[in-house]
């Protein structure tokens, strides 16, 4: 009898496990759950580090002191530690393409053998490289490095408090711990292998942690409860060494290329509480103020026109949100969370000389914060007008030459570093010593004409072997005139315009060309321009 009893109850039991109408079929709604549940809870986000905008500052930096393009690698950076499993040299050249989007400085030769782990990018190069089907350009430099070190909870700080009676007992404790992690680096010389004297980084970073936690229990007759409530904080390592890293890249380029990189370092968007005190106002606000503060500060930057009195996102703030969040290198989800949030209003905060974040050009009229020191009651940074500010805002066209100085030799092969503050249409126009004038873009190479905000143009593109070149073959003054506009002109311009891209128009001069296309657009055309002498 023991014995059919087990075996009834085996079948019963397999009879729970099938997929049959009392399985697992039975509950297909709750499965049905699965493929939502799945999803993330909360919207992903750029991975930032305090030295983000330190990053853009050497961008703009190498830009005006015309750092020519360099070509770079990078030695595998491995962890002496053996407890950071983060991808170091993937961070590194993010760095590196930060610190290159308006400067176009670094070029990053990305050839890695590693006969342990041959991925198809790696095989099908070296398959090409021995037929003669493909050139990888020698780097003229290369960083090394190291995770140096992470010592493990080098303070330690243990609290705690406990205290009980015959039928109650209560207790308090906290923990405080800090590990250290270091990283070195140093450039080198890529042909003869050299490590330049003098080029080299070694910062520190603490990693913090804190434990809490309160005990309660009781007793009444016979019965007891317990209740326990605790709370843990860690720091990761990742958003550490991204940290470290960023700021090495930024001393190893500033270094290399002599120009006053720790102008970048003091920014108030570093200090380590900066993105903190942004949260902080961020959840003191309501739905509705948010978004009158996007509304506010997208109209202020030119992203956004007409007045600022909705309390939710319309179809034409979120496409504004969007554009503005390509331009930032963000996600363009068109959501107004605290990522846009704070990028809109890193330009308008600053320290107040003790180590306190106030608000400068928020209210009314551009008002400054009353706790602000005389000496840093300045406008937001940056040339950002006031948050309330109603005046157009026309997008921002810089261009530089290869080289300083208005003075060019003949024979000399030019080629413009042009960008534009936001995403715009862009038209360029060159003209020569002679008077001739020629759209040099969009062209035929480059053809193109909507341009990404904040993102370097090259004109002509050096880096295409077939691309056209720009020879300064007579001397007398030249110019290359540069027109920005939210909207596509290529069916608005007039027919004097409308000719092949470098081709001489039929026009007087520039300033009549930009007349005639700012008649045809409309508003909002912004404007960039340089001028040369070409001298025998």
């Amino acid at each position: 009898m023991k014995v059919l009893a087990i075996a009834a109850a085996v079948t019963v039991l397999a009879g729970c496990g099938t997929l049959g109408k009392n399985g697992t079929r039975k509950h297909a709604e709750f499965y049905d759950q699965a493929t939502v549940e799945n999803r993330p809870v909360v919207w992903p986000v750029r991975s930032v580090s305090s030295f983000n905008d330190s990053l853009a500052c050497m961008d703009r930096m190498l830009r005006d002191n015309h750092i020519n393009q360099v070509t770079i690698t990078s030695k595998d950076i491995p962890d002496a530690s053996g407890k950071v499993y983060v991808s170091a040299t993937d961070m590194l050249i993010t760095s590196l393409s930060e610190m290159s989007r308006l400067s176009n400085t670094f070029r990053f030769v990305d050839y890695e053998v590693n006969p342990l782990n041959q991925d198809t990018v790696q095989t099908l190069s070296g398959l090409m490289l021995q037929s003669n089907q493909m050139l990888i350009q020698m780097p003229q430099l290369y960083v090394s490095g190291a995770i140096s070190f992470l010592d493990q909870n080098v303070m330690i700080d243990r609290r705690g408090f406990g205290a009980a009676s015959e039928d109650a007992e209560i207790g308090w404790s906290r923990d405080l711990a800090g590990s250290v992690m270091g990283m070195d680096f140093h450039l080198g010389d890529f042909i003869t292998r050299t490590l330049l004297p003098g080029v080299h980084s070694a910062n520190e970073i603490t990693i913090a942690a804190k434990g809490s936690g309160i005990d309660i229990g009781g007793r009444i007759k016979k019965a007891g409860v317990q209740i326990e409530v605790g709370g843990d904080y860690s720091q990761g390592v990742g958003p550490a060494a991204r940290t470290l890293i960023d700021l090495s890249m930024i001393e190893l380029v500033g270094k290399w290329a002599r120009v006053p990189y720790w102008q970048c370092l003091a920014l108030d968007q570093a200090h380590p509480e900066f993105q903190r005190q942004l949260r902080q106002w961020f959840l003191e606000m309501d739905e509705g103020e948010r978004v009158g503060f996007i509304q506010r500060g997208l109209r202020a930057k030119g992203y956004y026109a007409g007045d600022a009195s909705a309390t939710q996102i319309t179809p034409k703030l979120r496409l504004a949100i969007q554009r503005f969040q390509l331009d930032q290198g963000l996600l363009a989800t068109g959501q107004s969370g605290f990522e846009t949030y704070e990028h809109l209003a890193r330009d308008y905060v600053r320290t107040d000389g003790d180590g306190n974040f106030v608000q400068v050009g928020w209210g009314e009229a551009g008002s400054t914060d009353s706790r602000l020191p005389p000496a840093l009651a300045v406008e937001p940074r940056n040339g950002s007008p006031a948050l309330d500010s109603t005046k157009p805002r026309l997008p921002r066209v810089e261009i530089t030459l290869p080289t300083a100085g208005k003075a060019r030799p003949l024979g000399e092969l030019l080629s413009f570093n042009i960008s534009v503050d936001r995403t715009s249409y862009l038209q360029c126009y060159y003209r020569d010593a002679k008077g001739a004038i020629a759209q040099v873009y969009p062209n035929p190479l480059q053809p193109t004409a909507l341009v990404e905000g904040n993102r370097a143009l090259l004109v002509p593109d050096v880096g295409n072997p077939q691309s056209f070149a720009i020879a300064l073959t007579a001397p007398g003054i030249e110019e290359l005139r540069c027109l920005a506009s939210p909207v596509d002109p290529s069916a608005l311009l007039p027919a004097a315009l409308q000719a092949p891209a470098l081709t001489p128009l039929d026009v007087r001069s520039l300033d009549a060309l930009e007349q005639d296309y700012r008649r045809s657009v409309g508003g909002g055309v912004g404007r960039g321009r340089v001028e040369w002498s070409v001298t025998p």
